[in-house]
């Protein structure tokens, strides 16, 4: 296995490929975002959701990349097809953070999520590492945190953090 974490990762995805998205990926991230967005606001007026579904598309990954400037993004797929996203930041220290994992809505509750998230955790272990993510209070990947050893360590009143120390392999 290489001993770069992200090489790591992407060859410990199983049944999937990855790579790094570049500057020729912008509208396949942008299909990804938008339609987890329009699932996400599928209960709001049209009128309105168009606008929000937007806003998602232009602003969510730039705003991550502010606030993680070396974070890294990957273009997931499987069979040729693009399934999903994966955006996250490996400082040289520290906890490693899942910034952000979409898989494509009409391929989620298929165990794509379920094994990106063990990848990641797996390559975190490797390193000694532990992984951290943050996410929105309701959202239904909590219950896949839980059953990964993730426990609550921050957040706000619309935010969880949670970790995951490493697992010492024996």
């Amino acid at each position: 296995m290489s001993q770069d974490p992200i090489a790591a990762l992407i060859e410990n995805l199983a049944g999937m490929q990855a790579r790094v998205a570049g500057g020729g990926d912008r509208s396949a991230l942008r299909q990804i975002v938008g339609a987890d967005a329009m699932q996400m606001l599928a209960g709001v007026p049209a009128s309105a959701r168009a606008l929000l579904v937007g806003a998602q598309v232009e602003g969510r990954l730039p705003a991550l990349m502010r606030g993680h400037p070396l974070a890294t993004t990957l273009l997931l797929s499987q069979a040729g097809r693009v399934i999903g996203m994966l955006v996250l930041d490996w400082p040289p220290a520290g906890p490693v953070t899942l910034l952000d994992m979409n898989i494509l809505p009409d391929l989620r509750r298929q165990g794509h999520g379920t094994r990106v998230l063990s990848a990641f955790c797996a390559v975190a272990d490797r390193f000694s590492r532990p992984a951290r993510i943050c996410l929105f209070y309701d959202n239904p990947a909590h219950r896949l945190l839980d059953r990964t050893g993730f426990v609550k360590v921050g957040g706000t009143a619309t935010d969880i953090v949670r970790e995951r120390a490493p697992i010492s392999a024996v």
